[in-house]
Parts: C-alpha cells; sequence; structure tokens
C-alpha cells in the first residue's frame, strides 16, 4: 500500500519542482528589466528651472506651490489596487502636465482619501501640457 502511495505521489513532485524552476527563472527575468515601481526623475533638469526644487516624495500642495496648477493632469489606479489585504502607498497614480515643463507623478491611497505624493519627475520642455485622451 506505501508503495502505491510513493508511485502516486511522484508525479506531483516532478511538477512542483518544475513549477518551482520555471518560477525562479521568471523572478531573475524580472529582475533585470527596469523596475516600475521605482521612483524617478527623467531628464536633465537645469539648476534654475523651478522643476528642479521638486523632490521626490514631496507633497502635491508643496508642488502647486512651486509650479502652480497643472495644464491638464489624469489619474489611474496600479495593480496593486487589486490584490487583497494590500495597504500600501501606490494603489492610484496621478499625472500632472506643465506645458513646457514636463510632467509629476504623483502615488498615493485612494481609499479614505488622498494622499499624493511625488513618485517621477520628468522634464520635458516641449511637453504639450495636455493628457492624451
Amino acid at each position: 500500500m506505501s508503495r502505491n502511495i510513493n508511485n502516486n505521489l511522484a508525479p506531483f513532485a516532478i511538477v512542483l519542482v518544475l513549477g518551482l524552476t520555471a518560477c525562479a527563472s521568471s523572478s531573475k527575468q524580472e529582475t533585470a528589466q527596469p523596475n516600475a515601481t521605482e521612483s524617478s526623475i527623467v531628464g536633465n533638469i537645469p539648476a534654475a528651472h523651478p522643476l528642479a526644487k521638486v523632490k521626490i516624495s514631496m507633497s502635491q500642495n508643496h508642488v502647486h506651490e512651486i509650479l502652480g496648477q497643472p495644464t491638464d493632469s489624469k489619474n489611474y489606479q496600479t495593480g496593486k489596487a487589486f490584490i487583497p489585504f494590500y495597504f500600501g502607498s501606490d494603489m492610484m497614480r496621478l499625472e500632472e502636465l506643465y506645458k513646457g515643463i514636463g510632467r509629476i507623478t504623483f502615488t498615493g491611497v485612494g481609499i479614505g482619501g488622498v494622499n499624493f505624493k511625488v513618485f517621477r519627475i520628468i522634464y520635458d520642455p516641449a511637453e504639450t501640457g495636455f493628457a492624451d485622451k
């Protein structure tokens, strides 16, 4: 009887080992690619430019104090919003566009009020200032 149980478990063990091997190799591929969840500053911002005063993790109100109101904006949910029991601060993104300056991307939580912080700064003097709709 125990020999039958061991023979029946062998295919499951093989599938488990193959699955773990596939997971390990796919995670190596993911880390080799640029990580979309990392904060960044794109472009060479001149030191005297107002955008140079904006820093990662700065509040939305502080950015508005420096740059004024944006020309346009768009918002979207990240994939983390659909993870059960995810309570992190990266559920929503807000991208504000400033004509002739660039874009500021904020990250925040949309549940129970929004507290957006600067996530990405993109310097682009050719920015049109309008979201692609």
